[in-house]
């Protein structure tokens, strides 16, 4: 089963899908101007499917679930939060965050996809 990416719209949704249904959840801030963090959302979406895949890993799929930062049933969620900068990505394991990283930093993706597929193992 292949990560979907699940755009959020406010925060009830954030708080149901994020913080009660999903064991493990990547969460990126982006903004439909920012093309930079628009393909960050792809490439992780990719880059994970494909580390599952080689891994042969058979637990259930990680979501990446994307806020729009200047969408207004957003502001609860950025306010929240609070990114410095475009993208921006959290990790969550069972409602709690464990892992952030700010831009375009592939080697810090990797490490979080790579955390992200051991806290789905261990769970």
């Amino acid at each position: 089963m292949d990560s979907k990416i699940i755009p959020l719209q406010n925060i009830d949704e954030f708080k149901s899908s994020i913080l009660i249904e999903e064991r493990v959840a990547i969460l990126i801030f982006t903004a439909e101007w920012c093309q930079p963090s628009l393909n960050l959302v792809t490439q992780m979406k990719k880059e994970l499917d494909q580390q599952r895949k080689r891994l042969n890993q058979q637990t259930g799929a990680i979501n990446i679930f994307v806020v729009d930062h200047e969408k207004e049933g957003c502001h609860q969620i950025v306010k929240q939060f609070a990114p410095t900068t475009l993208p921006y990505v959290y990790l969550f394991e069972k409602g709690k965050y464990i892992a952030q990283f700010g831009g375009l930093d592939v080697f810090a993706m990797n490490k979080l996809i790579k955390k992200a597929l051991e806290s789905s193992r261990a769970l």
